[in-house]
C-alpha cells in the first residue's frame, strides 16, 4: 500500500481575554480532503476494536486532584460518543507519561506546568490548548493534546478567574477526531472561550451534526437531507470561503459550510424540513468574531470583498440533495460586525453573548467598523425576543456599536441565534451571535469596569462599576464614614493570581450594578470577581488588575462631556478661590458648562480634574486641552475619597476666548476618556 505525505495539524482553542469539513467545518488536509479516523483500520495502533484510544499523564495539572482530571476528561469524551447519530468512540488506555506530541502511536494527554513547550519543540504560548494530528491522506493516525498549565489556571467548577477543563476538552476532543472551527457562535467548536465559561460542555447541533457526518451511524444519510450548490457573485466568479448559514424556523442556526476554491459547497446531515439559508463574508480581521486565521491554511486565500445575501427559503427532503447556488454582490461591505457585549452590554468580546429564557430589560448588542448609527438596523433572528430600545455608541477604538435593550420570552427557543445589522441596501450577520439558553441552564456573569469611563480596563485601588442580574437584593448607597465590605447583604469577593483574598469596599449596590473599589493589596494580573447577594445567588467574573487604566469622571457620569472638575485661582497676593466649571440647568435637565475666566496675567489658573486609575503612574502625565500642551503640576490620590485620583493641570492663557475645548491625556501609554471644559 502507498502512503501520502503525513501531514501535522495544529488545533488551537484561545483565551477570549486580552489574547485560537462544512458551518461545522471538517478539518482539511493541504489539498482540501476532509480528515477522520478509520476506525477498522488494524494498521492504526490508536485504534481498537473501533474505538479511539487515548492515554493521560498521570502528573495530571497541578490545580486539581487527578481523579478530577480523570473524571472530566472521560466525561468530554462522553459527551461525543453519545451523539447517537455517530459511530465515534473512545476508550482510556494506559497511563503515558510523555509531553511529547510528535507521532507515536500514542493519543497522550497532558499539561505543560513549567513552560510553554513541548518537548518535541510545540509552543503553546497564548493558547489554552493545543491538539496536535498527523493524518495519511484523509486518514487521521495519530494525535495528542496538550494543556497550558504555565499561564492559565484549570477548574471543574466554572468558577469565573479560571479555564473549564471539561469546556476545553470537549473541544479539543472535536480537533482530535478531525472536526475544525466553526462560524457559528454557542457552537462547541466555536475557536474562542474565557475563564468562566463552560457552556461549550454540550454539543450543540452543528457539533452533532459534524460528528455525524464524519462517522454515520446506520441509516443517518438516508433518514437526512442535503443542500449543495455553488457560491458566485454577480459576473459568475467563484467565491472561495463564503460561509452559507442554515437557520431553522424558530431562528436557530444549526449548520452552514464553507464554499470551496470552485464556489462549491455541501452541507450534509439536515433533519428534514424548511430553512433559511444565506452567504456571507468570513470577517477579515484575526481579532474579529470569525475569521479566516481560526482555519487551516487551505482557507488563507478566501475571498471577503463581498455583501451577505438576503435570506433564501430551502426545504430538505430526507435521503435527497436540494440543488440551490446563491449569488452575492462583489464589493466590500459597507459595516461588519467584530464584537458582541456581554449582557450586560458594558463590554465587547469576539465570543458569543447569553441569554436566558424569561429575562427582562437585558441588554446585547454588536461594534465594528461602519455600522448604522440611526433607525432600528439591529435585530435577533427567531421568536421570543422583544426589542425595547435601540442605542448608539462607539468603542474607545472608534468602533461604532449598537445595543439593543430587550425582554427574553420564558418560552423564546433555545440555541444559538444571530445578530442581523441591515440598513435597508446591505446587511452584516453575526452568526450564532447570541446563545438563548434555558432559565438555570447558564451561571450567572459579573462584568467589571472602570467606573470613571465604563471601559474594559481597570487598576489597582481604583473605582469600579460591576454590571450583571441578581447582582443585590435591594438598592442601597453606603452610608458616611468607611466603606463597607457588605451592604445590603452583597459582598465582593476578589482573588488575585497569588491566591490572595480581598473582600472589596462597596460604594453602592442594586440588582443590576455594584460600584466599588479595586481592594487594596490586590496584585497586578489576573483577579476573579465573585459576587454574592443577600440570597446567596453567586455571580462570577474575571478583570485583568493593571498599575495605570486611566479615566476621568463627568459631571453627568456617562464618561464623555463635561469634566467633572474645579477651578482653582492662585492671585498674586497668594489668595486662593475654588470655582466651579459646570452647573446644573432645570431647564436642560443636565449640567452646562461655566466657562473658566483664566482673568488677569498675574492669576495663575489650574485645572483640578477628578478621575480613577491614575495612582500608580511610573510617568508624567501628557495632558492636551483644546490642542495646547499644558503643564500637569499633579497626578496622584485626591485624599478624601476612596480610590478618588486627581490630576491638577495648568491653564494656559492661549485658551481664552476658545469656548468649549477637549481635554485628552496621555499615561505611561494609556489614554484616558475625553472630556471638555470651556474658556472664555
Amino acid at each position: 500500500m502507498k502512503y501520502a505525505l503525513r501531514i501535522l495539524i495544529l488545533l488551537v482553542i484561545f483565551a477570549l481575554s486580552t489574547h485560537s469539513t462544512e458551518s461545522y467545518v471538517r478539518s482539511p488536509t493541504g489539498g482540501g480532503l476532509p480528515i477522520a479516523w478509520n476506525l477498522t483500520n488494524p494498521r492504526t495502533p490508536i485504534v481498537s476494536n473501533g474505538r479511539v484510544v487515548y492515554s493521560l499523564n498521570p502528573a495530571g495539572s497541578d490545580d486539581l486532584p487527578y481523579s478530577e482530571v480523570e473524571r472530566v476528561i472521560t466525561t468530554s469524551f462522553q459527551s461525543w460518543e453519545d451523539v447517537p447519530t455517530s459511530t465515534i468512540a473512545f476508550q482510556r488506555g494506559p497511563n503515558f507519561a510523555s509531553t511529547g506530541t510528535t507521532n507515536d502511536g500514542v493519543f497522550q494527554i497532558f499539561w505543560l506546568e513549567n513552560s510553554t513547550t513541548t518537548d518535541d519543540g510545540l509552543n503553546i504560548a497564548g493558547a489554552l490548548a493545543v491538539s496536535r494530528l498527523t493524518t495519511i491522506g484523509g486518514e487521521i493516525i495519530d494525535t495528542s493534546l496538550v494543556f497550558n498549565g504555565n499561564e492559565f489556571t484549570w477548574a471543574t467548577d466554572g468558577r469565573g478567574d479560571a479555564a473549564d477543563v471539561q469546556e476545553v476538552a470537549t473541544h479539543e476532543v472535536g480537533h482530535c477526531i478531525g472536526i475544525s472551527h466553526t462560524p457559528i457562535g454557542g457552537s462547541t467548536m466555536f475557536p474562542r472561550t474565557g475563564r468562566g465559561r463552560i457552556q461549550g460542555r454540550s454539543l450543540s447541533t452543528d457539533d452533532q451534526i459534524v460528528a455525524s457526518v464524519s462517522y454515520p451511524a446506520p441509516g443517518f444519510f438516508s433518514s437526512t437531507g442535503n443542500i449543495n450548490g455553488r457560491v458566485v457573485d454577480n459576473n459568475g466568479g467563484n467565491i472561495f470561503g463564503a460561509h452559507i448559514g442554515v437557520v431553522d424556523a424558530n431562528g436557530v442556526v444549526i449548520s452552514g459550510a464553507l464554499s470551496q476554491p470552485d464556489g462549491t459547497y455541501l452541507i450534509q446531515g439536515l433533519p428534514p424540513g424548511n430553512y433559511t439559508v444565506y452567504a456571507e463574508p468570513l470577517d477579515p480581521e484575526s481579532t474579529s468574531f470569525f475569521s479566516r486565521f481560526v482555519l487551516q491554511n487551505f482557507y488563507n486565500n478566501i475571498n471577503t470583498d463581498f455583501q451577505t445575501s438576503r435570506d433564501f427559503s430551502v426545504g430538505v427532503n430526507a435521503g435527497s440533495t436540494t440543488p440551490f447556488d446563491i449569488s452575492v454582490t462583489r464589493g466590500n461591505p459597507a459595516f461588519d460586525g467584530y464584537f458582541v457585549s456581554d449582557p450586560g452590554g458594558q463590554a465587547f468580546f469576539n465570543v458569543a453573548s447569553t441569554l436566558v429564557q424569561g429575562q427582562n430589560n437585558v441588554r446585547v448588542g454588536i461594534a465594528g467598523p461602519g455600522l448604522p448609527q440611526s433607525g432600528n438596523p439591529l435585530s435577533i433572528s427567531g421568536p421570543g425576543i422583544t426589542i425595547l430600545q435601540t442605542r448608539f455608541g462607539s468603542l474607545n477604538s472608534g468602533f461604532p456599536l449598537i445595543l439593543l435593550d430587550v425582554n427574553v420570552s420564558p418560552t423564546a427557543p433555545v440555541g444559538p441565534r444571530n445578530l442581523v445589522v441591515d440598513n435597508g441596501s446591505q446587511r452584516t450577520i453575526v452568526t450564532g451571535g447570541v446563545e438563548i439558553v434555558a432559565a438555570g441552564g447558564a451561571p450567572s456573569a459579573v462584568t467589571t469596569v472602570s467606573a470613571a469611563n465604563f471601559v474594559n480596563q481597570v487598576a489597582a485601588e481604583s473605582i469600579a462599576s460591576a454590571f450583571g442580574t441578581n447582582l443585590a437584593t435591594t438598592t442601597a448607597p453606603a452610608g458616611s464614614g468607611s466603606l463597607p465590605t457588605s451592604l445590603g447583604g452583597t459582598t465582593i469577593r476578589l482573588r488575585d493570581s497569588s491566591g490572595n483574598e480581598r473582600l472589596a469596599p462597596l460604594f453602592f449596590v442594586s440588582p443590576t450594578q455594584l460600584n466599588y473599589q479595586i481592594a487594596p493589596g490586590i496584585l497586578i494580573g489576573q483577579t476573579s470577581v465573585t459576587v454574592t447577594n443577600g440570597n446567596g445567588v453567586v455571580s462570577a467574573g474575571n478583570i485583568l488588575v493593571e498599575a495605570v487604566a486611566p479615566g476621568f469622571f463627568t459631571t453627568d457620569a456617562s464618561g464623555r462631556g463635561l469634566a467633572a472638575a474645579v477651578v482653582v485661582r492662585i492671585r498674586s497676593n497668594g489668595s486662593e478661590s475654588i470655582e466651579a466649571v459646570a452647573r446644573f440647568d432645570p431647564g436642560q435637565n443636565g449640567f452646562v458648562p461655566i466657562p473658566i475666566d483664566l482673568g488677569p496675567p498675574t492669576d495663575q489658573v489650574f485645572l483640578a480634574l477628578f478621575g480613577t486609575g491614575i495612582r500608580f503612574r511610573s510617568g508624567i502625565p501628557v495632558v492636551n486641552i483644546g490642542g495646547v500642551n499644558s503643564q500637569a503640576t499633579f497626578a496622584g490620590p485626591q485624599g478624601t475619597f476612596v480610590g478618588l485620583d486627581q490630576v491638577n493641570v495648568r491653564l494656559d492663557r492661549s485658551l481664552i476666548g476658545r469656548g468649549a475645548v477637549n481635554i485628552v491625556m496621555t499615561l505611561d501609554g494609556r489614554t484616558a476618556n475625553t472630556v471638555g471644559v470651556s474658556c472664555r
